[in-house]
């Protein structure tokens, strides 16, 4: 359940963004290291992401897809 901050952020965790991104967990942690994504560590093994960009970068992937400039599924 993603939850909305007073900082416009709706945050969701790392099993949550996986399944938005459709992608497993352990992506998005690659991602988050990477700096591909927004996030922010809040344990030491979990960590919050925008739930918003989360959706946009899937959006804008399967649009790439579908233009055939991206290879995957």
């Amino acid at each position: 359940m993603a939850v909305r901050l007073p900082g416009k952020k709706r945050l969701c965790c790392t099993t949550e963004a996986a399944d938005i991104y459709g992608c497993s967990p352990q992506h998005m942690w690659l991602m988050a290291q990477r700096g591909q994504v927004w996030s922010e560590q809040v344990g030491p093994k979990s960590i919050m992401f925008d739930a918003d960009e989360i959706e946009r970068l899937a959006a804008e992937r399967d649009e790439l897809r579908k233009a055939g400039k991206l290879g995957g599924r």
